[in-house]
């Protein structure tokens, strides 16, 4: 299934596509061929590289991505394919395909009633601590736990998909 990615939040660019990349080259496998390529084919369609790719060294890998599913449409196995302008002449697969590793669910609260210095957030139906937050910001490819949470700025349940073996607990 296809997994659309935008490659900017709030007018600014976001990186993820390095961001992923970068997360897959940490992995297992040697995907040095496979980036070159897929670096290649986005210069020939769009007639330039990935926005961050002279300064990726500096970017923390993208490792998941959290998303509404509102039909539980997800599961482990599944294959993914990792895209942007999803359903536009300019589609674009950037990697190669993955398997989702696991799926776990993903709830923010903003009622202040569980914590009334901010939302709240549940992997699992388990509140989250502090620590677990800032990894799950940065390993979702944002730079800070608010940068996060102005994207997800309002009352949010969904799924965590993972193309790594990680899992938060």
């Amino acid at each position: 299934m296809k997994l659309s990615f935008g490659t900017e939040v709030n007018h600014q660019p976001n990186y993820f596509l390095e961001k992923i990349w970068k997360g897959l080259m940490l992995g297992p496998g040697n995907l040095e061929g496979s980036y070159q390529d897929y670096q290649r084919r986005h210069l020939e369609k769009f007639g330039k590289c990935w926005d961050g790719d002279t300064f990726g060294e500096f970017l923390e890998p993208k490792i998941h991505t959290i998303r509404r599913d509102l039909d539980n449409e997800w599961s482990a196995g599944m294959e993914i394919q990792l895209v942007i302008n999803l359903n536009s002449t300019d589609e674009f697969q950037f990697a190669p395909i993955l398997r989702c590793q696991s799926v776990q669910r993903i709830q923010i609260d903003y009622s202040n009633l569980i914590n009334d210095k901010g939302p709240a957030v549940f992997i699992n139906y388990e509140l989250i601590d502090k620590e677990t937050l800032v990894r799950l910001a940065i390993n979702d490819g944002f730079a800070t736990v608010e940068d996060f949470f102005l994207y997800f700025n309002e009352e949010f349940s969904g799924n965590l998909i993972h193309w790594t073996p990680l899992k938060y607990s």
